[in-house]
């Protein structure tokens, strides 16, 4: 599976604009749909309002620098390690399917955009280490 590109051989019978034309239908969908539930289940609406009433609450005002910080840090570790499943295997589990799930979807659209055509062949950088 790792030296050979399924895509290639899938141009064979399914032409590539076929392929990159289905990519793209699909991230608008997830797009258009993720946007649809937004305004469906009004959550827009909650957190703008939950926003005011901290902001009125708020006993410091952050700057922007501070702000940036707070979402970074956030981001960082509650989203991007999943921090809210503690420590052990579950969580381990949860970060290493969502990491591989990303690095698999980032390199199927490489495949599909760059190799996909019939007689383009893909670079082995395996063939190096043999």
């Amino acid at each position: 599976m790792i030296t050979n590109n399924p895509f290639s051989t899938l141009a064979e019978t399914v032409p590539a604009i076929a392929m990159q034309g289905f990519v793209i239908a699909m991230a608008a969908l997830t797009l258009v749909g993720v946007l649809v539930d937004i305004l469906h289940k009004k959550n827009v609406k909650y957190f703008f309002e939950n926003a005011k009433k901290a902001k009125k609450n708020a006993k410091v005002e952050l700057t922007t620098g501070k702000r940036t910080a707070v979402i970074l840090k956030t981001v960082a570790h509650d989203i991007a390690t999943t921090s809210e499943l503690g420590w052990g295997k579950r969580r381990l589990a949860h970060v290493l399917g969502m990491y591989g799930t990303i690095i698999f979807w980032i390199c199927s659209a490489i495949l599909i955009f760059s190799y996909s055509s019939v007689g383009i062949e893909t670079p082995s950088y395996f063939n190096h280490y043999q």
